[in-house]
């Protein structure tokens, strides 16, 4: 008798994701979005990520302090998109 491991990946929705939190968009990135555009928004930057149907979860997650990620890969995250924030 064999067993199958059947692994369903969140599909893409047509409209990105834009938020303006900082912290935010260093728990998605460390989910494992991806982040297609950093806009500039008066005098500020939007992050912009392909969604899935799985992030209204991961955001209330966020939100509710219910999320974990990894520390190390949250503090590395955090310095990484500070350098991106920085040379836009």
């Amino acid at each position: 008798m064999s067993t199958v491991q059947t692994t369903i990946s969140p599909e893409p929705t047509d409209a990105p994701f834009e938020t303006r939190d900082f912290y935010l968009a260093c728990y998605l990135k460390c989910q494992g979005y991806e982040l297609i555009a950093l806009r500039p928004e008066h005098g500020r930057k939007v992050f912009v990520f392909r969604d899935t149907s799985k992030r209204p979860g991961d955001v209330l997650a966020f939100f509710s302090d219910a999320a974990t990620v990894p520390p190390l890969a949250f503090s590395t995250t955090i310095k990484d998109m500070k350098g991106l924030l920085h040379n836009a």
